[in-house]
């Protein structure tokens, strides 16, 4: 665990508490329709406004983040609104991903310091599953932010993000002034592979609670070793 990373995001949010308001992401609600709901992963999620509300819409929603304040706050939102939130405190940069097990994976305001994450995330993306990303650009961030401290980096180059996206169709893009801020926006989704068709492996972790260990677990291995 990176305590400097925590001790910094721990800080953040006791100086701000959803200072957003409760209300998710004015992206998320555009692309809602376009979302793939089911399984839902949202990687730093901070206070978990976005999981709490996807889990509103039924999605069976898990939110991860390194700040067990934001961990904290996600929880207690969850539970004042009715509804049921897997929540984990964990580096968010050594999170290990299944294979193929969410329906949708959101990702907002954080940036990977690690190049095998974008991959690593692809692949645990269901056949047809969506991924929206929202961040910053260079141009919002308020001074350079030296290399020790990268865990409070989630600025963007301009055009940065597509590279990590091979593979992925390429639904949304945007880079755009919000409030004020350059953002980049981004919607994705996974091709439908024929073998994962075949062998029905795009549902094959739709259930609330996870399956037992199986065929089609093998059978989805063997599929991402082809590609």
């Amino acid at each position: 665990m990176n305590t400097q990373a925590r001790a910094y995001w721990n800080e953040h949010y006791e100086q701000h508490r959803f200072v957003g308001g409760k209300a998710p992401s004015p992206f998320l609600l555009k692309m809602l329709p376009r979302l793939q709901q089911g399984r839902v992963l949202d990687i730093a999620m901070g206070e978990g406004v976005n999981a709490v509300y996807l889990a509103q819409r039924g999605c069976a929603v898990e939110g991860f983040d390194i700040s067990d304040v934001a961990c904290q706050r996600a929880t207690e939102l969850a539970r004042d609104t009715g509804v049921e939130l897997q929540v984990k405190c964990t580096d968010v940069d050594l999170y290990l991903f299944g294979i193929m097990q969410y329906d949708t994976i959101v990702m907002n305001f954080f940036k990977p310091a690690v190049l095998r994450y974008y991959p690593e995330m692809i692949k645990a993306l269901k056949q047809g599953g969506t991924l929206l990303m929202e961040s910053h650009l260079v141009g919002a961030m308020p001074a350079a932010i030296p290399r020790s401290e990268s865990y409070r980096n989630f600025y963007f180059n301009s055009n940065e993000f597509l590279p990590h996206l091979k593979g992925m169709q390429i639904l949304y893009y945007s880079e755009t002034k919000i409030n004020g801020k350059e953002c980049v926006q981004c919607f994705a989704r996974k091709p439908i592979d024929r073998d994962a068709v075949k062998y029905n492996l795009f549902d094959m972790h739709s259930a609330k609670e996870p399956p037992p260990v199986s065929r089609q677990l093998e059978l989805a291995e063997k599929l991402f070793k082809k590609n």
